[in-house]
C-alpha cells in the first residue's frame, strides 16, 4: 500500500476521533486519483530502471535493516512500510521509505520532502509527472512494548509537545497515548510532506495505484 494512502488515512481517522489510531488492515481500501492513472511511457522507463537497482540492493528486509531502515507500520493493504530515520539525502535510488510485502520481499517505495524545506514538489528531480505528488500531513509514529511483551506500532496525531525534539515517554503519557506500563522502544514526529510512490512489481492496475491486487 502506498504511505501516502496508509500515512493519510491514519492522520484523517486520529483527527475525526481524536485519539490515536492503531494500525489495522486496509486492504479494502481504494481511493482513485487522477495521481493513479496508468504510467507514460517515459514513467514506465524510469521505474525499470529504478525497480533494476531496487530490487536487487534491498530485496529483503534483512536488507533494508542492514542498510539503516526499520518498520514504522504493521501489514496493511499487503504490506508494512519502513523507514530509513530521515527526510533528507533523498536519490531515486535511496528512497526514504520501502514498502515490504507480508512474505518480507521489496515491492515499493515513497520518496518524501518535507514542506518546510521544499515549498513546491521537487519535481524536476524525478522524470514523473508532476500529479503523481500527493501530500502526507502531519503526525507522529510511535513502538512501544507492553508487559506482556507484545509491540504495537501506532500512528497518532502531532500533539504541539511532539513537534519539536525528542519524543519523551512522559510527553506521550501527558498526551494519553502511552498505555500504562507500556516500554516506548521508539517514536518520531512525521511533518508534513511531498510524498511520491510507486510499486516496483508488476501491478495490472498501474504502478502509481494505491493497492496491487498482486501483492495480498
Amino acid at each position: 500500500m502506498k504511505v501516502s494512502v496508509l500515512l493519510t488515512a491514519l492522520f484523517l481517522g486520529s483527527m475525526l476521533a481524536g485519539a490515536p489510531v492503531q494500525a489495522a488492515s486496509m486492504s479494502g481500501m481504494s481511493m482513485p486519483s487522477a495521481a493513479a492513472a496508468p504510467p507514460s511511457a517515459t514513467e514506465k522507463a524510469y521505474i525499470t530502471r529504478v525497480a533494476h537497482v531496487l530490487l536487487a540492493k534491498y530485496p529483503t528486509v534483512a536488507s533494508a535493516r542492514a542498510a539503516g531502515y526499520f518498520k514504522m507500520t504493521g501489514i496493511m493493504g499487503g504490506t508494512a512500510i519502513y523507514f530509513d530515520h530521515r527526510f533528507s539525502g533523498i536519490t531515486p535510488l535511496h528512497p526514504n521509505f520501502l514498502w515490504y510485502s507480508r512474505q518480507g520481499r521489496l515491492v515499493g517505495l515513497d520518496y518524501e520532502y518535507p514542506q518546510s524545506r521544499y515549498p513546491k514538489p521537487p519535481v524536476s528531480r524525478f522524470p514523473i509527472g508532476a500529479a503523481r505528488w500527493t501530500v502526507v500531513h502531519q503526525h507522529a509514529h510511535i513502538a512501544y512494548r507492553l508487559p506482556n511483551g507484545t509491540v504495537h506500532l501506532r500512528g497518532i496525531r502531532a500533539y504541539p509537545n511532539l513537534r519539536l525534539g525528542k519524543i519523551t515517554p512522559a510527553e506521550l503519557t501527558a498526551d494519553k497515548v502511552l498505555p500504562t506500563g507500556a516500554a516506548l522502544i521508539w517514536a518520531y514526529f512525521h511533518p508534513t510532506c511531498w510524498d511520491l510512490g510507486f510499486w516496483l512489481v508488476p501491478n495490472p492496475k498501474g504502478a502509481f495505484a494505491d493497492l496491487n491486487p498482486l501483492v495480498p
